[in-house]
């Protein structure tokens, strides 16, 4: 990690600054939940492959610049008209005038406007995104293990009382309570929870009243959820970064980025395919 990272909170930092600041993120922690060896491959390999965003990355980060920075979307995007060839002499010139930003689909940005409407329609929602900051930047040092860390919130929302609601657009296919809390467990949201929380703590930051998750589909009906997490979930959040960072700074000490554990390994059969071994097999 760079000793020269920033400390602190910063507002308005530039999406590509923030993520050439070399920190532990939220991502890379997840990325170290799969196993060091991920970590290193996807981090630290100097011959690792460049990342492309996937088609649902794409669209997700087009949904949160028309939700969180409506200002910003005719900077970033532009529509390709329908049946537009860009062979032509008409599709060459419309290419080179929107030189440097991402095409969508007029599809891709109806999707994302329905979203957006859908996020607002929703009161408590609709409140917390009145007033507040877009991608705020967190930097802090993690006292355990003396690891730089960062965290860049999606909306930062203001109370009366000093403190602050953190909030973090996902979309997602079904925001319905039992299927959006399995992907809080796949994707490690409770972690993303825990890691923002006390980021924004440990950067001198207000204390942080509540962290809401705005979880909005991607297709018709377009439904948008806010959700909390329990204290059960908060908790076990909070111990799996304690835990993974205890894993990187003992990885980062030792230059050893094991996969699934070092050497040869002993592997038993899943419960739900296990015989009783006092159970006797006859045939007839």
């Amino acid at each position: 990690m760079n000793s020269d990272a920033p400390l602190g909170i910063v507002y308005g930092m530039p999406a590509d600054q923030y993520h050439a600041i070399d920190a532990l993120s939220n991502s890379a922690l997840s990325m170290l939940n799969r196993s060091p060896r991920h970590y290193w491959a996807n981090y630290l390999n100097p011959d690792r492959p460049e990342r492309s965003a996937t088609a649902a990355m794409a669209a997700g980060t087009l949904a949160h610049s028309l939700v969180l920075e409506p200002g910003t979307v005719s900077n970033l995007y532009a529509v390709r008209p329908e049946g537009m060839d860009g062979r032509t002499k008409e599709g060459k010139q419309w290419a080179a005038d929107n030189a440097g930003r991402i095409i969508v689909t007029a599809e891709q940005m109806a999707t994302a406007e329905a979203q957006r409407a859908a996020v607002l329609a929703v009161p408590d929602l609709a409140e917390l995104l009145a007033s507040g900051s877009p991608e705020v930047s967190t930097f802090w040092i993690d006292h355990e293990t003396g690891t730089h860390c960062k965290m860049r919130a999606d909306w930062v929302h203001p109370l009366a009382d000093g403190r602050v609601i953190l909030l973090d657009l996902k979309t997602t296919q079904d925001a319905s309570p039992e299927q959006f809390g399995r992907s809080v467990w796949t994707y490690g949201y409770h972690r993303q929870d825990a890691w923002y929380t006390r980021g924004f703590a440990l950067a001198g930051g207000p204390e942080v009243a509540a962290f809401v998750f705005a979880a909005v589909t991607g297709s018709y009906p377009f439904i948008a959820v806010p959700y909390t997490l329990d204290d059960q979930a908060r908790w076990q959040g909070q111990e799996e970064c304690d835990e993974l960072l205890a894993t990187y700074a003992e990885c980062r000490n030792s230059n050893n980025w094991p996969a699934y554990g070092d050497g040869v390994q002993m592997l038993s059969l899943p419960g739900w395919a296990q015989r009783d071994m006092e159970t006797e097999v006859s045939y007839v």
